[in-house]
C-alpha cells in the first residue's frame, strides 16, 4: 500500500502548527489511491483539530473535547450513542430498567473482539464503567448514581448495574453520555486498545494515526488511514488545509468560514443547532436583580436574537430560545422563537426599579464579546444602560466554584439534548449551575429523572423546559454551529455532538 506522505513537520513549523492549543449530551477531502481492483478508496485523511487538554490524549478518562475525542470515538465503541436525533444502541444490544428504575440490565454484543484478539465480555464492561464512575476519572459526576462497586457480571454478554436512587433516564442521561467499552484491568492506556472501527498505529505527542479494523462488527471503515494533529488555532487549521498539509480542519472561525465561503477548492461544513454551542447571557435568579422574574422576562424581551446572530455569529448560527437542546431528542415543541417586545421590556424594567445592569463577560467564544457591546445597544432602547466588565480569558473559568456567585454573565453551553443538559447544569451540585435554581426545582427535576416510562419522563420534562423558557435564568440568544472545513470532494461524515467520525467518509 502507497502512503500519502504525512505532515511535513518544516512546513508545520512555517505555517505555525506547533503553536500552544487554545482551549477549546448531527463533506470533506482528502487524498485518496485506487486500490489493485480499482475500488475507490479513502487511503489517507489527515485531520486538524484543538484540544481542550492541550494533548491528544488517549486514556478516555481525562480526554475532553476536541482531537482527543475524535480519537476515543474511532478508537473505542460505546454501549450507546447519540446518532442525529435518535438514542442508538451500539456495543450493547439492550438496556433495560427494573420495575423501579433502580436496577439496569445491559446486554452486549456477541463475537466482537478487541483490536489485540481478546474477546469483549460482560466483565470489560463492568470494569469499563467502574472505571469511568471512579475518581480521577473526569467521567465520574456522570455516574455519580451509580453504585460503581456493585456492578455484577450476571453472564459472559450480561451486566447488571444497581444505582443509588431511581433514574428512568439512565439511558440518555448516563450512557449516551459517555460509555466507552476497553479492556479488564486495563490502567496504561498508552496502547489503546479498544474494539472500535480504527486500531492505533502510533501517536506522539501531537499526532495520532489510526489503522481501519478490517473485520469491526459495523463493518469495514472507508477511510484506511486516518491522521489527526492537534491544531491548537483555528486560522493555522484553515491555514493548513489551503497549504495542503491537513485535508480537513475541525472547528475553523464564522469570519474564516465567510472569507472562503466562493472558493471552489474548498467546502464548509456546518453541524447545524445539533452540533454547535448555546450562547447565553445568563442571570443569576438568586442574586438580585434578577430574583425579580420581571428583569429576567425583560432581559429577554429586550434581545433581538437575528440581529446578535447576524453580527456576533456572521450569520453562520441560528437563534436560540432560551433552553438548550434545540435539533436534539426530547427538545420539547412548546418551545418556540421568542418576539423581541422592547415596550414590554422598558415597562418591566421601569416597574423593578431598573436602569442599569453589569454583564461580566470574554471572549469565551469567538465573537462573544461583540454579542455583548451589541446587546448593550438593545438594552439601551429598552431604557437600561449595560457596563461590561470584561475579563481575560485565560481566568474567566478559574475558579469553577465561583461561577455560581456572579448575577449576569456571558457563558455557553454545549448543546445537549435538554434532559441531559438540565440534569447536568442545574442540580444542586453541578458546577455550572449560573442560572441559580433552587430547591423546589432541584425536587422537579429529580422527580422527572425517577421515572422508567419514556413518556411519562419526556411529559414532566417538557414541563421543566417550558418553565425555563417562561422565567428561567438563561438569554440564550444564538447557537453557534460547529464550522469545519475540507478540500471538496469528501462525502460521508457523520457528525455528532460537534464530533466528526470520518469511518464512511468517501472521495466522489
Amino acid at each position: 500500500m502507497t502512503d500519502t506522505p504525512s505532515i511535513d513537520r518544516r512546513r508545520l513549523l512555517k505555517l505555525g502548527l506547533l503553536a500552544a492549543s487554545a482551549v477549546g449530551g448531527l463533506s470533506i477531502a482528502a487524498c485518496s489511491r485506487e486500490t489493485p481492483s480499482g475500488d475507490r478508496k479513502t487511503r489517507l485523511l489527515r485531520v486538524g483539530a484543538a484540544d481542550a487538554t492541550n494533548s491528544t490524549g488517549l486514556d478516555p478518562r481525562s480526554a475532553s473535547a476536541g482531537a482527543s475525542m475524535i480519537v476515543l470515538r474511532h478508537v473505542y465503541d460505546s454501549l450507546m450513542v447519540l446518532e442525529g436525533d435518535k438514542y442508538q444502541l451500539s456495543l450493547a444490544t439492550a438496556v433495560e430498567p427494573n420495575a423501579d428504575a433502580t436496577r439496569w440490565t445491559i446486554r452486549i454484543r456477541e463475537g466482537v473482539t478487541f483490536h489485540d484478539g481478546r474477546p469483549v465480555t460482560a466483565k470489560d464492561v463492568a470494569y469499563s464503567l467502574r472505571t469511568l464512575g471512579t475518581k480521577p476519572s473526569n467521567r465520574a459526576s456522570v455516574y455519580a448514581d451509580v453504585d460503581v462497586d456493585a456492578i455484577r457480571v450476571v453472564d459472559t454478554h450480561t451486566v447488571e448495574v444497581p444505582l443509588r436512587r431511581p433514574r428512568g433516564d439512565f439511558r440518555e442521561s448516563v450512557l449516551v453520555v459517555f460509555s466507552t467499552v476497553f479492556p479488564d484491568g486495563t490502567t496504561d492506556f498508552s496502547k489503546a486498545i479498544g474494539s472500535g472501527p480504527y486500531r492505533l498505529d502510533r501517536s506522539d505527542e501531537r499526532t495520532v494515526r489510526l489503522l481501519a479494523v478490517d473485520n469491526h462488527w459495523s463493518g469495514k471503515p472507508t477511510v484506511q488511514e486516518l491522521e489527526i494533529t492537534r491544531i491548537g488555532d483555528a486560522a493555522t487549521r484553515l491555514a493548513a488545509v489551503k497549504d495542503g498539509q491537513i485535508d480537513y480542519a475541525v472547528n475553523i472561525s464564522a469570519t474564516g468560514a465567510q472569507a472562503e465561503q466562493g472558493n471552489s477548492a474548498l467546502v464548509i461544513h456546518r453541524g447545524g443547532p445539533a452540533n454547535a454551542n448555546a450562547l447565553s447571557f445568563a442571570m443569576n435568579q438568586r442574586l438580585a436583580p434578577f430574583n425579580d422574574p420581571r428583569v429576567r422576562q425583560a432581559v429577554r424581551l429586550a434581545a433581538d436574537r437575528q440581529a446578535l446572530v447576524d453580527t456576533a455569529l456572521r450569520g453562520l448560527g441560528s437563534p436560540g430560545a432560551d433552553v438548550v437542546g434545540k435539533g436534539l431528542p426530547g427538545y420539547s415543541p412548546m418551545i418556540v422563537e421568542r418576539r423581541r417586545d422592547v415596550a414590554t421590556a422598558q415597562r418591566l424594567f421601569r416597574d423593578a426599579g431598573v436602569k442599569e445592569l453589569t454583564l461580566r463577560a470574554a471572549e469565551i467564544v469567538p465573537g462573544m464579546m461583540t454579542a455583548a457591546k451589541l446587546f448593550a445597544q438593545q438594552l439601551a432602547e429598552a431604557g437600561v444602560t449595560l457596563k461590561i466588565a470584561e475579563e481575560p480569558v485565560e481566568s474567566y473559568y478559574a475558579d469553577l466554584a465561583g461561577l455560581a456567585t456572579h448575577p449576569f454573565q456571558a457563558f455557553y453551553y454545549s448543546n445537549r439534548p435538554a434532559a441531559v443538559h438540565l440534569a447536568a447544569t442545574t442540580t444542586k451540585t453541578a458546577i455550572f449551575n449560573v442560572t441559580g435554581t433552587g430547591p423546589d426545582y432541584w425536587s422537579r427535576l429529580a422527580a422527572a429523572q425517577v421515572s422508567p416510562d419514556d413518556a411519562e419522563r419526556a411529559a414532566a420534562f417538557d414541563q421543566l423546559q417550558r418553565e425555563f423558557y417562561e422565567s428561567g435564568g438563561d438569554l440564550l440568544w444564538g447557537y453557534q454551529e460547529t464550522l469545519d472545513i475540507s478540500r471538496a470532494g469528501i462525502s460521508g461524515v457523520r457528525m455528532n455532538q460537534s464530533i466528526p467520525m470520518f469511518d464512511r467518509a468517501t472521495v466522489d
